[in-house]
């Protein structure tokens, strides 16, 4: 029971979540908990500047009231005594101002513009007093104006509990202001420093920080608790009237209405949410009445639905005998393209036989050239091997030809299927005077049927051979192919030749089966059409550009080794 309550619990946190109470909740919650700390961090940072403007300026104007004090009371300070008393009662450890010294120039020094000075007294003990003769630089006539700084005192009390943490210094202000001489026109004859020791007002500062600190989670809270109420005011009390109804007229009841009586935006939706719910009513009530009306005319209808039938039946049965007829048409249209395609087979039996057995004699005329068997001959016998069972295996493939193309893809490196191709025909190509070059990116691999890749490669170099009777040169070159996102890739292959071309009145024809313009008993007309087919059966594309008297070009695109 506990488990489903969490369970329960949970399912609605998730889904108050989801709603625009919640988001609107928490966007403006972290906006308001941001401007709040903002807020905060401002005048926490403004009071602390303020606290040091005031220390500093008042060590700036106690320094002023000694030096008018000596000015008009002992401006040669013959009266050292009077000057300590003056001092201790503006300086002491119950007051902001923690010390003062007050230094005069030395007169050998002043006569001629020297920085030396001499102590004059302090309001702590004269001994105790960190002092140095070239701290008469604070008292040249060009710097007349109080200079301070921010430094650390040694608190005069190190027990703990007194003041500052045991051991620790606290910070104050140090003004060095110089006392001018009455007569205008002169040295300045003194120096006043004064100490102005911020420990006490630190720890106000410190105090009303962590006041803030206490303070500041419940401001939040408070203003989270606000934000909670209004919004729920504002926004959720009127969707969740507005949504209430919505349920209602939902499942079914035409009296539903939203009450909310607000005239911003949410009073609007509800008057027009009231207002759709009235029209459905209307609309309902309508709907009740044609349902009667079409009731009383379904009796008539069902009649001539009746008639409409048998008429019905009747086209059907013609339909069917129409049906029995185009069986028989496509009976004997299979039966007839079956015929062309056992012609064609023939003739690319035929064609197809011709072309190992070429190489199979011109293998065996170079073997019979040589004086004895070596090294060489053993290879070229190994290819002839290779031919004879490649022309076994085409035997077969016309025999059993009642299939359409299959292909057993695998990945094939292309520079190893030219170099086993290159083998067989460069023979051949010697013979005819013809050179060959390959061009394919490093690792460049297919996924293709290697039978088939090389029945094609053969067809197309024995065409060009055909197209060079005195010679010429062959270029294979494969590039990166377009391929769609998702898909695998593909390589762009063309074949180039510089024989005598095509005329351009016979190029479209050249893929047609049994067309063929070369002489009789040189080809059949297959040969472009089955390079048609297997390059159907790997997905690809394949044309053909050519020049009269210039050279051909054969395009198309193979698949390629997806990356994964």
């Amino acid at each position: 029971m506990k488990r489903f309550k969490w369970l329960h619990f949970r399912l609605q946190a998730l889904k108050w979540f989801s709603s625009v109470h919640a988001k609107l909740f928490i966007v403006m919650g972290l906006l308001t908990s941001i401007i709040t700390l903002g807020v905060a961090y401002t005048i926490i940072d403004n009071s602390r500047k303020e606290m040091l403007d005031y220390t500093k300026q008042l060590a700036i104007q106690t320094a002023m009231v000694v030096e008018r004090e000596i000015q008009e009371r002992d401006e040669h300070f013959q009266n050292p005594t009077k000057i300590k008393e003056f001092l201790e009662t503006l300086a002491g450890t119950d007051k902001s101002i923690d010390q003062i010294d007050v230094f005069r120039a030395e007169p050998t020094y002043r006569s001629i513009s020297k920085n030396r000075i001499l102590l004059v007294t302090s309001s702590a003990e004269d001994t105790s007093v960190d002092w140095k003769p070239e701290l008469g630089k604070f008292m040249t006539t060009a710097n007349e104006s109080p200079s301070s700084r921010l430094i650390n005192l040694v608190p005069p009390d190190t027990s703990p509990g007194a003041g500052q943490a045991s051991g620790q210094a606290s910070m104050g202000w140090e003004v060095y202001l110089p006392i001018s001489d009455p007569h205008p026109g002169k040295q300045p004859i003194g120096l006043v420093r004064t100490y102005c020791d911020m420990e006490r007002w630190e720890v106000v500062w410190h105090n009303n920080l962590r006041r803030t600190y206490r303070l500041l989670p419940f401001v939040l809270l408070g203003e989270f608790i606000l934000l909670w109420l209004v919004l729920t005011w504002l926004l959720n009390r009127p969707l969740k009237a507005i949504m209430t109804a919505m349920a209602r007229l939902e499942f079914g009841d035409p009296k539903a209405r939203a009450i909310v009586e607000r005239k911003d935006e949410l009073g609007k939706i509800a008057d027009r949410f009231n207002l759709m719910a009235a029209q459905l009513e209307r609309a309902s009530t309508e709907r009740e009445a044609f349902i009667e009306e079409i009731r009383g005319l379904n009796t008539g209808l069902q009649e001539r639905i009746d008639a409409a039938l048998v008429e019905l039946q009747g086209k059907n049965q013609e339909l069917e005998q129409l049906l029995e007829r185009i069986a028989l048409l496509r009976e004997e249209l299979g039966q007839q393209e079956r015929l062309a395609i056992a012609g064609h087979l023939t003739a690319a039996f035929a064609h197809e036989i011709g072309t190992p057995l070429n190489l199979v004699n011109s293998h065996l005329q170079l073997l019979m050239s040589q004086g004895e068997l070596g090294e060489k001959t053993h290879k070229r016998l190994g290819t002839i091997h290779a031919q004879i069972t490649r022309v076994g295996d085409i035997v077969r493939k016309l025999l059993l030809n009642t299939r359409r193309l299959e292909t057993n893809p695998e990945p094939i490196l292309v520079s190893d299927l030219v170099a086993d191709l290159h083998r067989l025909w460069s023979p051949t190509l010697a013979s005819h005077q013809i050179f060959f070059k390959s061009y394919a990116p490093d690792g460049c691999t297919l996924l293709v049927d290697r039978k088939q890749m090389e029945q094609l490669f053969i067809n197309l170099v024995n065409n060009a051979m055909d197209a060079m009777p005195q010679g010429g040169r062959i270029q294979l070159r494969i590039t990166h192919g377009d391929a769609s996102e998702g898909q695998s890739p593909r390589w762009d292959v063309a074949m180039e030749d510089n024989g005598t071309g095509i005329p351009e009145d016979v190029l479209p024809m050249v893929f047609k089966p049994l067309f063929t313009t070369k002489p009789e008993g040189k080809g059949t007309g297959l040969g472009l059409a089955i390079c048609r087919e297997i390059v159907h059966a790997h997905g690809g594309e394949i044309k053909i550009q050519s020049i009269e008297g210039q050279g051909t070009t054969i395009l198309f695109s193979l698949p390629g080794v997806p990356e994964n």
